[in-house]
């Protein structure tokens, strides 16, 4: 019964990511070690570690850790993240956020309240990355 009850909890929230077009949702009790590609938006509420490539929005939420490399088109994230990160347009780092690291995008975006101890590289949206 308990099961079921978890179940009927967890849709609504389910619900609205899929209608927010999100492809893949990573919850709180989750870890994932390895690689993951999600071709879409993908939503990280738990820990991963390894490699993380998106082609569109990653969004870390307050309690997702990210211990890896991150690529995607845009970037949002709340959480901790250690690691090199890549955005083909945008990174956006919103509090409490702490980042180390390597960041590399034409546009960052810091709120008053994250940590970042790490490299910046910005480039030209325009510019093609050097091989």
């Amino acid at each position: 019964m308990e099961e079921m009850k978890a179940l009927t909890t967890l849709s609504p929230a389910m619900g609205v990511l899929e209608e927010e077009g999100y492809q893949m949702y990573l919850g709180q009790k989750c870890r994932l070690t390895g690689v993951l590609k999600v071709q879409g938006m993908m939503r990280i509420d738990g820990f991963v570690e390894g490699e993380v490539f998106g082609s569109d929005l990653i969004q870390v939420g307050k309690e997702g850790k990210i211990e890896a490399t991150v690529r995607a088109k845009h970037i949002v994230a709340q959480g901790p993240l250690r690691g090199d990160i890549a955005a083909q347009e945008k990174v956006e780092l919103l509090a409490p956020a702490k980042v180390e690291g390597t960041i590399d995008s034409p546009v960052f975006l810091l709120e008053e309240g994250v940590l970042v101890n790490g490299t910046l590289k910005m480039a030209s949206i325009n510019s093609t990355p050097q091989s």
